[in-house]
């Protein structure tokens, strides 16, 4: 009777570990973020974060965070920070680290951007707009040191599309010197506002107005050659001259649709690094596939090939939405500048966390992209 009761621990035991395998396995091929990771799997150039952000302060199922700013300081860059979006309710700062700085619960905060050296009363002050759907507006922040932002809109800039804001990016006129917001909808619908200093504040004039035919988000506007890319997410990236005055019709870039093979919709965030004046690099992030497409800067923007980000100390990254990149050198861990993206599927070991942001360096990237110009 003895050896019959052990033998079923034993039986039992055996059972219960051979479950809990096929927990852990099954946790492993089910992850929620499984379904689009096969279109991509063919792309064999992957990098691996080298940091990631504290998570946003949302519930793990909650899509909250959206798009990332770099602020540089220059007077020590390694007190460099980064801005994200939270769609479910403000704008968050990190460090380099990705620890978290400060919070501002001032809206759903969908995208953002900053430039730097607006001239406001009798001094020049970083600027950054984001695109509150909150109050269907631009909001606006001077950007300070210790990821400091204080609010500067003169008014609710109210934006006068009939859908909800939705992308955002800044330009700075190389002509005349003037500092635009470019804002877009679900819709399509792309509205160009002036920044105007008023006093210690910052008010802005619409100034132009035109429409894609479907779904934009992503914006980045090439300040030195007066253009601005603009995503429309099913069918690619349309370039166009930022000038308010300018003509509203676009250029498709070749391959940046889904007659490549190594894109797959949406086209979501777009970021620009600068080897130098004239040459450099556009990349847009893949959201269907989990991959990031790299075109040239230059010229016609060839497409250059494409890259993954995967698991290595930190969890790899899915479902990206917004992207931005800086080519200033800040530090051991980013000699050439870094690239920061929102992951759209955050784990904590097999455990699904809210969304962060993911650092990664530059120099990890452009290997795999180096051209005769660099």
């Amino acid at each position: 009777m003895m050896m019959n009761c052990t033998c079923n621990r034993i039986f039992l035991a055996s059972v219960l570990l051979a479950i809990v395998v096929v927990s852990i396995v099954g946790c492993d091929t089910n992850r929620p973020s499984e379904g689009s990771r096969k279109a991509g799997e063919h792309i064999k150039n992957t990098v691996v974060a080298v940091a990631e952000t504290d998570p946003v302060p949302q519930d793990k199922n909650e899509d909250s965070a959206d798009d990332p700013a770099i602020w540089i300081d220059t007077t020590d860059v390694t007190n460099s920070f980064i801005i994200g979006t939270d769609k479910k309710g403000g704008l968050a700062t990190y460090d380099l680290n990705g620890k978290l700085l400060n919070y501002y619960a001032d809206g759903n905060m969908n995208n953002c951007d900053l430039r730097y050296g607006f001239p406001l009363g009798d001094k020049q002050v970083d600027v950054l707009a984001a695109s509150n759907r909150s109050s269907h507006s631009i909001a606006l922040y001077t950007v300070h040191k210790g990821g400091v932002l204080k609010a500067v809109d003169a008014r609710v800039i109210k934006a006068e599309m009939q859908d909800d804001v939705y992308g955002l990016g800044m330009y700075k006129s190389p002509k005349t010197g003037k500092y635009y917001v470019f804002l877009n909808s679900k819709a399509g619908e792309v509205e160009q506002w002036e920044l105007l200093a008023k006093e210690d504040k910052i008010d802005a004039k619409l100034v132009r107005a035109f429409n894609l035919e479907t779904q934009t988000e992503g914006v980045i506007a090439d300040d030195a050659f007066g253009l601005v890319y603009i995503g429309e997410e099913i069918a690619g990236i349309h370039k166009f001259n930022a000038e308010p005055d300018a003509p509203t019709t676009g250029v498709l870039i070749p391959f940046s649709s889904e007659e490549n093979e190594n894109i797959r919709y949406d086209i979501e965030g777009l970021a620009i690094y600068a080897t130098d004046s004239v040459n450099g690099y556009l990349v847009a992030s893949s959201q269907g596939n989990y991959s990031f497409a790299v075109f040239e800067r230059q010229g016609e923007n060839k497409y250059l090939g494409s890259f993954r980000i995967t698991e290595g100390d930190f969890d790899g990254v899915e479902e990206t939405d917004g992207i931005e990149i800086s080519n200033v050198p800040l530090g051991a861990n980013f000699p050439k500048g870094m690239l920061v993206v929102q992951d759209g599927y955050n784990y904590d070991g097999e455990q699904l966390v809210s969304q962060n942001f993911k650092y990664i360096s530059w120099a990890d990237i452009e290997k795999f992209f180096l051209t005769k110009t660099d």
